[in-house]
């Protein structure tokens, strides 16, 4: 009896260290929103519910029990763009994603609680490309571990050419650099001999965009790399083994300015990432009677299947969105035009199962939520010890609020 009863003691006190509740003392402000930091925790928000102030409170929550920093943003009107990307140690509460009068007006915020708000001008390096910034649409706005980045398109409407233009807003002296990435004909387009040039990722200072070429000889993605200055580092032909493959529309995912924009809608026939140095491949396979949204990675010059996750009950007649958004964990899509629901997908890189989830807009604040499967009722974070867990019933209150940690 006495082994049984020290036993069951011995089981609560492993819960008790394994999960862990914490309590976030109430700010003069009530909470309203918590949004994540991919690495780092959740971001309690609070503000004057009264909307006397466009003050916004910003609280840092992660493995410890209590708040890590304290800071606070203003934007007018309490509008931002919120801008993050796993493993970059910044990110941004944009007042405005197309240039204002040639300029970006932002609250910049580092991962030790440090805010600048300023603005920066990209007009001047634009125009050195020759370009008006005025006549440049807006495709995406990502950051990086070392720049925010804004990725443009310019139209000749005359003879029919697109030219895609990158500029980078580096972090730490906020100085802007611009590049042009390529230029691509509509017809090249239009005959799916080309593609538009896309974002796919970052590791360190290596910022990378790619193209499709389907030329005579070759088809595969011309990847392009820069550093945070605008400096061309290398140029890798990734070939495409695979042949002939279903075409989709590319929509935005996740915190980044082609999401905000909902605008994007290029057509591709595979998404590249680059993530930690690595390269994957993201396709649809039609090639039977299901849907299989398959995931390789590069492996010695090898594309090596790691992942897929086929759908039932799919529509082939209906035309594919895509959208992408690579976690160290997984990379997670939001798909629509396979049934009738909008779903998002994490593949995981180890290649374990896919989780599948119904789609909201609370996923995009809230990444993590895409490849946690237990406790679907609350906000979460996965760190690196172990997962955190908020109740957002909490918010809106003038109450204390608690969070549940549990270590891996």
């Amino acid at each position: 009896m006495q082994k049984i009863v020290f036993g069951f003691i011995c089981i609560l006190l492993f819960f008790q260290v394994k999960a862990q509740t914490f309590t976030i003392k109430k700010t003069i402000q009530p909470f309203y929103d918590i949004i994540e930091w991919k690495g780092m925790g959740g971001i309690l928000m609070s503000k004057d519910p009264n909307g006397n102030s466009n003050q916004i409170y910003l609280t840092l929550v992660g493995e410890k029990d209590k708040s890590i920093w304290d800071q606070q943003i203003a934007p007018p009107n309490g509008k931002f763009y919120y801008i993050s990307s796993e493993n970059a140690r910044y990110v941004y509460f944009l007042r405005n994603l197309n240039p204002e009068n040639g300029k970006i007006y932002f609250d910049q915020l580092n991962s030790a609680g440090n805010v600048k708000n300023t603005s920066v001008s990209i007009a001047s390096v634009i125009k050195n490309l020759g370009y008006d910034v005025s006549e440049l649409e807006l495709k995406n706005v990502v950051v990086t571990d070392k720049a925010l980045v804004h990725q443009f398109r310019h139209i000749n409407k005359k003879d029919k050419i697109q030219t895609e233009i990158a500029t980078f807003i580096t972090h730490h002296n906020l100085i802007p650099y611009a590049v042009v990435l390529g230029k691509v004909k509509e017809d090249e387009i239009k005959a799916g001999k080309s593609n538009s040039f896309q974002y796919i990722g970052f590791s360190g200072d290596e910022i990378c965009f790619a193209d499709y070429t389907h030329a005579n000889t070759s088809k595969g993605w011309n990847v392009i790399v820069f550093n945070s200055k605008g400096q061309e580092q290398k140029r890798v032909f990734l070939k495409n083994t695979w042949g002939n493959l279903t075409t989709f529309n590319v929509v935005g995912f996740g915190t980044t300015g082609a999401f905000y924009l909902n605008t994007l809608n290029d057509v591709q026939q595979g998404l590249l990432t680059y993530i930690n140095n690595q390269f994957y491949m993201t396709f649809m396979n039609s090639s039977s009677s299901e849907n299989s949204l398959e995931l390789y990675k590069l492996e010695e010059e090898s594309w090596k299947k790691i992942n897929n996750f086929s759908f039932q009950n799919s529509n082939q007649k209906k035309g594919f969105s895509i959208g992408i958004y690579p976690l160290n964990e997984a990379i997670t899509y939001s798909i629509t035009g396979i049934s009738n629901d909008k779903n998002t997908v994490a593949l995981p890189i180890d290649g374990s199962k896919a989780i599948v989830n119904n789609y909201t807009n609370s996923i995009i604040f809230n990444p993590s939520r895409t490849i946690i499967s237990d406790k679907k009722e609350f906000f979460a974070v996965t760190l690196q010890t172990g997962n955190l867990f908020f109740d957002k019933n909490q918010l809106k209150t003038v109450t204390d609020v608690e969070f549940e940690f549990i270590k891996k």
